[in-house]
């Protein structure tokens, strides 16, 4: 009876204790840490350069059109022109560049405006906020849709006055971007 005992334990035990072990992990995602953006948001359209550096943390470097329509569609100065951005984003529930993301961003534009047939040029700033959801499709195709706000300040001599334009407003995020 000992020996059947000592049989069955010598069988079952080492069964156990491998049935106990963890599950194999998944394997890893596959790192694309670039990709190339359009940005379409409410003031700007832009082509950006993104980078992921740790899981969670992508930089991007853009380069914009402030567009025309902007100021006259709120009812606020028409100004146009041309800037950057610099927009980390921090990604909360998945590893970038997917899922709830939160952005801060500054941007600096050379803006021109024009009023009683003058014009005059200046160079402004644009800082905010965004929060939204990023997809990635295909591991190639990222969607970015969000929303925030920001704080806007232009101020630009034409003639004798000046085009101010000093305002919070919504700030509207739509990327859209191939990931490599």
């Amino acid at each position: 009876m000992l020996f059947a005992l000592a049989t069955s334990a010598t069988l079952v035990l080492p069964a156990l204790a491998h049935a106990a072990e963890a599950p194999p992990a998944a394997p890893p995602r596959e790192s694309r840490p670039n990709a190339v953006q359009l940005d379409l948001g409410l003031a700007v359209v832009g082509l950006a350069y993104e980078r992921v550096l740790s899981p969670r943390v992508a930089l991007q470097l853009e380069a914009q059109v402030f567009g025309t329509w902007f100021g006259p569609a709120f009812d606020l100065p028409n100004l146009r022109g041309l800037g950057g951005q610099l927009r980390p984003s921090f990604f909360l529930t998945e590893d970038a560049p997917r899922g709830v993301y939160v952005a801060p961003f500054l941007r600096i534009d050379r803006v021109t405006a024009t009023k009683d047939d003058l014009s005059g040029s200046a160079v402004g700033f644009s800082s905010g906020v965004f929060g939204g959801y990023s997809w990635l499709f295909a591991e190639r195709v990222n969607l970015r849709l969000g929303a925030g706000v920001q704080y806007m300040a232009y101020d630009v001599p034409v003639g004798l006055e000046r085009v101010r334009f000093r305002t919070l407003f919504p700030a509207l995020d739509l990327v859209v971007g191939w990931v490599f």
